[in-house]
Order: C-alpha cells, then structure tokens, then sequence
C-alpha cells in the first residue's frame, strides 16, 4: 500500500471516528432500559436459573481455554499482549455471562460487560497493530483496555447517582463495529486472516440479531431463545477470531 494510500485510509477511519463520538454526544443521555434484564426464556434446570443462557456461555470457556493452548506457538510477537488479553478477556466472558444471568440486575451486568470489552478492546488493538500502524511498535493495546475500562465503570456510576449513562459504554462498543469493516476494506493484510475475521464479523452481526429477536425466536422454537443463540454464535466467532492470529506449525510441513 502506497503511503498516501494508507495515510488517505487513517484520514477515513478518523472521520468516521469522530462523526461517531459527536453522534453520540448529540444524543443525550442514554439510561440503561429497565426491561434489559427480563430474558425470555427463565426456566431453570439442575436447580440453576435460567439455565439456558447460563450454559450457553461453555463456547466461550472452551474457546478461551483452545486460545492459550495455542497461545506458545504465536508466529507473530506483535500479536502476543493482545492475543493473551482477548483469550483471557473470552475465558472472562464465560465467567461474567454465566454470573450475571444466574441473577441479572445491574450490578451483576457490570461483570458481564467488563470481560466482554477487555475481549473487543484486545481485538481492536490486535488490528490497528497490524493494519493501521504496523511501523510502530504495538501500543494501542492498554489506552484502548483503559478506555473500555471506564466505560463500564462511568456507566456503573452514572446508575449509582440515578442517572444512568450508557453512551461512553456504547461507543466503545460499537465503534469497532464501524471501524473494523473499514480497516479490513481500506488497509491491506499482513497477518491476520481477513477471512477469518469477516466470518467472525459476519457472526457477531447474527448473534445481535438473535439477541434483539430473543423473546421472538422463542416463541418460534419453543425449545431455544434468541440470547441462547446470541451467546452460542458469539462463541463460534471467537474461534474464527482466534484463528485468525496466525501460530507456527506442529511437526514437519
């Protein structure tokens, strides 16, 4: 890529970045939806609540789990702080989930979004390492965790005073949701397998599909909810993301 390439790329991925932060600032407070936590599949099994969406989280610890066996044989030392994060961020995840639908309320959420924003901050920065500022050395791994860090906690803050606060939470979700298309359209590879990460973007789209549809799908099915779905695709995109970081090969060939 020519360096006016690549510098008309970083122009487009600023824009859209700031278009983004002003769009959500000119929004207004955004208050956590009183309804968030009334999934619609509640049975319990084996003396758990709400089962379903309680162990639809196994994808992630298995995915978690598969990610640091794999972790040693990383054949990229760039991709190593941010590779371990987002393994440790999916192990997390399967923990946070699990808790929080055991009993959801607010507070149980917090630990349920944290691990969840380590994982996407680890991914975003694995990214913009390797596309957008691959002459420099890896540095964008712990603004971007301290970011989504504090968004989890303002929101928390902003509940505690009774005025609860999603944007900055927001923000730092969905931004990389804008970004990451672009970077993988305007930036060319290195690394990381595209494909992998279009599947994983491609499945992640689906899942908030099925989590917006949640109480819809159950009715439809009778035997699974949306959020299940949403919690087993996710999982599934985590492997296409973890095979994305390429590893050095076993054996001979």
């Amino acid at each position: 890529m020519a360096a006016t390439d690549h510098a008309r790329g970083r122009l487009i991925l600023a824009l859209l970045a700031l278009a983004a932060v002003v769009a959500v600032l000119l929004a207004g407070r955004i208050p956590q939806d009183p309804g968030y936590h009334g999934f619609a599949d509640s049975r319990a099994l084996l003396g758990i609540p709400n089962f379903f969406n309680c162990c639809s989280n196994l994808p992630f610890l298995l995915a978690g789990i598969y990610g640091l066996w794999r972790a040693p044989r990383l054949s990229q030392p760039r991709t190593r702080a941010g590779y371990w994060v987002l393994c440790l961020g999916v192990l997390l995840v399967a923990a946070g989930s699990s808790y929080y639908h055991y009993a959801p309320s607010n507070a149980a959420l917090v630990w349920d979004r944290l691990p969840m924003t380590v994982a996407f901050m680890a991914l975003f920065s694995l990214l913009l390492d390797e596309r957008v500022f691959p002459a420099s050395p890896p540095r964008t791994l712990w603004p971007l965790l301290a970011a989504g860090v504090a968004s989890v906690a303002y929101w928390y803050w902003t509940e505690a005073q009774g005025a609860g606060d999603l944007r900055a939470y927001a923000l730092v979700q969905f931004l990389p949701m804008l970004l990451i298309p672009a970077i993988l359209a305007l930036f060319q590879p290195r690394y990381l397998r595209g494909t992998h990460l279009v599947a994983a973007l491609g499945l992640y789209v689906l899942a908030k599909l099925f989590e917006h549809f949640d109480a819809a799908v159950y009715a439809a099915l009778g035997e699974v909810s949306g959020h299940t779905v949403k919690h087993l695709l996710s999982g599934v995109a985590v492997f296409f993301l973890i095979h994305a970081v390429p590893v050095r090969r076993i054996g001979p060939g």
